[in-house]
Order: structure tokens, then sequence, then C-alpha cells
């Protein structure tokens, strides 16, 4: 976006033709809060390539039933992998409620943010 000496300058804001550009700092809190509400999605897409690629270098075998040994380096990470294994196959059944947690937490943070720059230009 290119600014023409017609710009006004605010204390965090730099606004033109009714355009907001925001501070330097306001990326960072979007990307924190980004990353804070998609969360558990990226923990439940990290358990499953966990207990997928533990399970092929280890040759273990991991299902639902009970936990199976499975050494590696000289440690039994069956249980662990069980726990995993289970987190991931019946988390797949509340990602509609994940994906809805997100987008309502982002989108309220969006609206409180519009809301405060509205007043705050006031």
């Amino acid at each position: 976006m290119t600014l023409v000496p017609e710009l006004v300058n605010t204390e965090r804001s730099f606004s033109y033709s009714g355009f907001v550009v925001q501070g330097p700092n306001s990326m960072t809190k979007r990307r924190m809060l980004l990353f804070i509400f998609s969360a558990p999605i990226i923990f439940w897409v990290l358990s499953v390539v966990l207990v997928l690629a533990v399970g092929e270098i280890g040759d273990c075998e991991i299902h639902e039933g009970f936990d199976n040994p499975c050494f590696l380096s000289g440690y039994n990470f069956g249980e662990v992998l069980y726990s995993l294994g289970l987190f991931a196959a019946w988390r797949l059944l509340l990602v509609p409620i994940l994906w809805g947690y997100m987008f309502v937490g982002w989108g309220f943070y969006e609206i409180v943010a519009y809301a405060y720059r509205r007043l705050k230009n006031k």
C-alpha cells in the first residue's frame, strides 16, 4: 500500500481514505491469538503424526483395545502411544466443535478490536 502526503499519523495507527494500517505490535497479537485458538487442532494433528511415525519406526502395533509394548532405545512407549492413539482417534469426532471454538473466539476478538478502533478514532 502506498501512503501519500495526506496521511494522518495517530499514536499507533495510520489512516488514509478510510483504510487503517495497524502498528507493528497488532500483528504479533493476532498471530498469538490465532495460535491459541488453533492449538487444540494443532495438538490433535501432531498426535496423529507422532503415533503414526513412532508406530512405523518402532514397528509397533497400536490400537484402541489395550497398550502393546513398544520399545524404542530401551524405553517402553506403549502406554504413551496408546493414550495418544486414543486421543487422535476420538478427537476426530470433536473437530467440528474445535473449529467452531476457533472461529467464534477469533470472531469475538475481531469484533472487539474493531469496536475499540472505532471508539478510539472518535
